[in-house]
């Protein structure tokens, strides 16, 4: 295969790039808690959900073969917990000198999940993850409940 047929599949950068930006995203992956190493493929179909990419691509751009669309750098990005721009530049989308630096934003656009709090606090076994989101929910419930009391006994004080 000729280096012009290997760009066009790995979606218009060098293969060398390709690799190099594949490691950056799966050396990524580990530090946000996702076991992509993981023979059974959790970690990687998990991400895969959470950044909203199709599992087979994510799995073969994590093996250099194919890239992904810059358009899916934001999920990819939120469920990495690193900055866009750190993609877009890694990518090859844009130069590090054309994209300016902003300071990061204390705020979110939105709350994460249970999953991707258990994610990113390095929770991967499947028991283990399942016993997280059973403790969230419950919490949740316990809460609503407590809510509705206080409600309930301020209506009727009233």
């Amino acid at each position: 295969m000729d280096e012009k047929t290997t760009r066009s599949r790995a979606g218009g950068l060098p293969p060398g790039r390709l690799a190099m930006f594949a490691a950056y995203v799966a050396d990524a992956a580990r530090r946000a808690g996702y076991d992509i190493d993981s023979p059974r493929g959790g970690g990687k179909t998990q991400l895969a959900k959470d950044a909203g990419i199709d599992p087979s691509t994510l799995s073969r751009f994590l093996k250099a073969e194919r890239s992904i669309e810059p358009g899916s750098f934001e999920g990819l990005a939120r469920a990495l917990g690193v900055p866009v721009r750190e993609l877009l530049v890694r990518g090859g989308v844009v130069s590090s000198e054309s994209l300016p630096v902003w300071p990061e934003s204390a705020v979110r656009s939105r709350p994460i999940t249970p999953s991707e709090a258990a994610t990113r606090l390095g929770i991967t076994d499947p028991v283990d993850k399942e016993l997280f989101l059973a403790m969230v929910d419950r919490i949740r419930r316990q809460r609503a409940a407590e809510q509705d009391d206080a409600d309930g006994g301020a209506a009727a004080e009233a």
